[in-house]
Order: C-alpha cells, then structure tokens, then sequence
C-alpha cells in the first residue's frame, strides 16, 4: 500500500527539483513529467510565480513523497499514478514536476509544486 508524506520547501527550490529530476534515479530522465512548466526551469518558473503573489510567505513550494511498496506497481504504473495523484489535488492551479524515482528497492515518486497558484497567485 502507497504512503505519502509532504513538507514545504522554504529556501532551495532549485536544489530540490534539481535532486528528484536526477537521471540516475529517473531511468535517464524517462519518467519526469511537469505542468505549466518546464522541469528544467521550474525553480524559475516558481519565483516568477511568487514574485507576483498577492500574499507573503516563507513556502515557496512543497515536496509531496509518494511510496509504494516493493512490486506493488511497475515504474510506468508508479509515474501514471503520481501525475493523477498532482492532476487531482491540484485541480490545474499550480505548476508542478512530477518524477518517479527507481534507483532504491521500492519505488516512488516526487511531487514538487509551487505555493501559489497560477490563476489568482494566491497561497
């Protein structure tokens, strides 16, 4: 059974989405997928977004981990239901970049999506 845990990501966006679309862990970048950015520019993508946000905050994005079990899913099943997992919590308000990572003994995937949403530029 899937677990998910998420946390905020306060200074280092670029850091972060820097680790999760590592091709090592992404099968040479097979299984990373983003929405209303690109994952090469998403930390840009982010500030721009924040930077014309009507509120302030220290969140600047958060990380969302979705683990599955050892031979619960296959990588292409795992990277399909992280993208489905974004698509409906996120509702297509806020850029994200989705990868599933295979380089450990179960699979998962990681969620990294801007604080602020795209339509209002609210948090």
């Amino acid at each position: 059974m899937a677990y998910t845990k998420i946390h905020a990501i306060t200074a280092t966006v670029d850091k972060a989405v820097a680790y999760i679309c590592n091709p090592d862990k992404t099968d040479e970048s097979i299984y990373i997928s983003s929405y209303a950015c690109a994952p090469e520019t998403a930390a840009i993508d982010f500030k721009y977004t924040l930077d014309h946000c009507r509120e302030n905050s220290p969140n600047k994005a958060y990380h969302l981990i979705q683990a599955f079990a050892p031979g619960e899913v296959s990588f292409e099943e795992a990277h399909q239901i992280g993208k489905e997992l974004a698509d409906k919590v996120l509702e297509g308000k806020y850029s994200y970049v989705v990868t599933t990572h295979i380089d450990k003994g179960h699979v998962h995937n990681h969620i990294i999506f801007c604080a602020a949403d795209n339509i209002e530029r609210k948090r």
